[in-house]
């Protein structure tokens, strides 16, 4: 799942469009995989307690829907990355991004 090409859309869609701060890209070691990170301009969640690096894990739509990012790999991401969250920053064929977040371990729905 080479990610490598996708990730300056979305790296682009968050510095310029998003507004966010110290954004950069970085190759995960042990995975041919691309990761972004940065901090946003305002908290992202409710239960967020401050401003913090947030990772993002860029991918085409067709790599989400025919099934790429496994349990598996998202375990291995997570244990590289060392955080609670990644956001996935899904790219359709337009070059239209949305993003999702993806708990490591459950998670309580937040309160509206």
């Amino acid at each position: 799942m080479d990610n490598s090409l996708v990730f300056e859309l979305v790296t682009t869609n968050l510095a310029h469009q998003q507004l966010w701060d110290a954004v950069q890209a970085k190759k995960l070691s042990n995975l041919d995989i691309w990761v972004v990170n940065g901090v946003p301009p305002h908290k992202l969640s409710n239960d967020d307690l401050e401003l913090g690096n947030e990772w993002f894990l860029p991918l085409e739509l067709q790599q989400y829907s025919r099934g790429s990012l496994t349990l598996e790999l998202a375990d291995q991401i997570f244990a590289e990355l060392k955080c609670r969250r990644i956001i996935l920053g899904i790219v359709n064929d337009d070059g239209t991004v949305v993003y999702y977040f993806m708990y490591k371990g459950l998670h309580k729905p937040k309160k509206n």
